[in-house]
């Protein structure tokens, strides 16, 4: 790790426990790493965010991680985690 980092604090909320600022700050996240770096051709509000329990990893305040995940049934059988990003400047720290 590098010296000066700090350890990230972890959150998770619902999609009605997110404040509009951290639910703001996420879908940036999602939209620079699905659409602008990797160009992905889906949809990525789809619907079940709603559904999901949103973890957030948090540096002084600032959303540098972000998961969603879903109880069995909603997209798999099984639970399942998807729209896991990070945020381009702090991968392989």
């Amino acid at each position: 790790m590098n010296a000066g980092a700090t350890v990230l604090e972890w959150n998770s909320a619902s999609l009605e426990q997110l404040r509009p600022a951290t639910l703001y700050a996420i879908l940036q996240l999602r939209s620079a790493v699905f659409v602008v770096e990797q160009h992905c051709l889906f949809q990525d509000l789809d619907g079940t965010d709603h559904l999901a329990i949103h973890l957030t990893g948090e540096r002084q305040g600032e959303l540098l991680a972000y998961a969603r995940c879903f109880p069995p049934g909603v997209h798999f059988p099984e639970i399942s985690i998807g729209r896991i990003a990070t945020r381009f400047d702090t991968r392989g720290t």
